[in-house]
């Protein structure tokens, strides 16, 4: 499990290695040169920071270095609402849901699919 948030600028990158890895340096610098229109000198000082952080790791290539993602997406996307749910609603997924019940319109699908997680949770 991560130990660090990911920061926003971090997301967009790992975004792009989720989506497809491996990527080098310049594959990573093209898929955002334009946006968020980062300069190759922002990417490489990312690229670098992540790799410190362990966030990526990288493989000797032919030519190039060789990024993939260190981090499952699913396991980030736990680790951030659990962040959010702490720092927002006192760790209570019931603040949450309340929150979000009362605030937003949910398509007859998406409770549909709420209900049968709940009647899984029910059943456990």
């Amino acid at each position: 499990m991560m130990k660090n948030t990911i920061q926003p600028s971090e997301w967009i990158i790992m975004e792009k290695l989720w989506e497809k890895s491996p990527r080098t340096i310049m594959q990573i610098f093209h898929s955002v040169e334009e946006d968020p229109g980062w300069s190759k000198s922002t990417v490489n000082t990312m690229i670098r920071r992540m790799t410190a952080k362990g966030m990526i790791y990288y493989e000797e290539g032919a030519k190039a270095k060789q990024f993939y993602p260190n981090i499952k997406r699913e396991d980030a996307a736990i680790a951030e609402t659990k962040n959010l749910l702490n720092k927002v609603y006192q760790g209570s997924v019931a603040m949450m849901m309340n929150t979000l019940v009362k605030k937003h319109k949910f398509s007859k699908e998406e409770i549909q699919e709420m209900q049968a997680l709940l009647d899984e949770l029910g059943e456990e």
